[in-house]
């Protein structure tokens, strides 16, 4: 789970973009975009996307830049359909990726060709045409220089500090409500209203950190507390199911069997702990 100081990564894009006149924007590490500046879209853009078929091969083309992003763990500067330059840098924390900064909507002095929006309606391609027209054109010296400090940036300590990770911190409060509280209701349900995560996450944190399913930790963890009671206490079986959270004695002692290849009451005698031996008398 991540946070985001927003306001302060608008402050950081506001900069970029007073040095550059290039649109820059921060997406996190699912691909959403968190902040941009200045605006989403420029109005060509946004006109463009306002066909549902452009719509799709410009979020394809963020798509595959994300996808080389991963693959190579380094930018990924690739041109749109519309002919605009984008450049994704991948933000990298422990060889990790933690979100990504990218730039685009660039039109370039190489791209100053007018496009014949020959895929376009017929009725928005004069509109296109104007807006392109007037999309500022950028030389690639200006283009590269925006590029090396967009790298600078993706590596940043200050823009990583804005990004806050709290997995391994929520890993262990979740371990540890988990195992204090194996009689209550250990649902998904019930760990997002506790934790206030949405399902996503949980079912994600669960995945990532624990490499299992929030049902099959949570039985893992009941199973191995009643294996411990079941060698360090004289309580009865049906007794330490009902304190692991398992009360159908039935249930429980099958779903023991299957993790540990025996009865409870086989491994009591198996691996029970030697009483205490009494002092001897001088």
């Amino acid at each position: 789970m991540r946070t985001y100081d927003l306001q302060k990564m608008q402050e950081l894009l506001h900069d970029f973009y007073n040095l550059t006149g290039i649109k820059i924007c921060i997406y996190d590490d699912a691909e959403n975009e968190l902040c941009y500046y200045p605006e989403k879209l420029s109005p060509f853009c946004n006109l463009v996307r306002s066909d549902a078929r452009a719509e799709k091969r410009c979020l394809d083309c963020d798509r595959r830049a994300f996808a080389e992003c991963k693959k190579t763990r380094r930018r990924a500067v690739t041109a749109c359909h519309a002919g605009l330059l984008e450049c994704f840098s991948p933000i990298l924390y422990e060889e990790k990726i933690i979100g990504y900064i990218a730039i685009g909507q660039i039109r370039t002095q190489q791209a100053n060709v007018m496009p014949d929006f020959r895929d376009f309606p017929e009725e928005m391609r004069a509109d296109l045409r104007a807006l392109y027209a007037n999309l500022p054109v950028i030389g690639m010296d200006k283009i590269h220089s925006a590029i090396h400090i967009l790298d600078a940036c993706a590596g940043y300590e200050y823009l990583r500090a804005l990004i806050k990770d709290y997995g391994g911190r929520l890993e262990s409060r979740l371990c540890e409500y988990i195992e204090k509280n194996l009689t209550q209701d250990l649902s998904v349900t019930a760990l997002c209203r506790t934790f206030r995560l949405s399902r996503n996450e949980i079912y994600s944190l669960f995945r990532d950190r624990f490499d299992a399913t929030v049902a099959d930790f949570v039985k893992e963890r009941r199973l191995c507390r009643a294996r411990e009671l079941l060698e360090k206490t004289a309580q009865p079986v049906a007794k330490i199911a009902v304190l692991c959270g398992i009360p159908d004695y039935n249930y429980f002692t099958k779903q023991f069997r299957r993790a540990f290849g025996v009865s409870p009451s086989k491994w009591r005698k198996q691996n029970a702990a030697p009483p205490a031996r009494e002092p001897m008398q001088s």
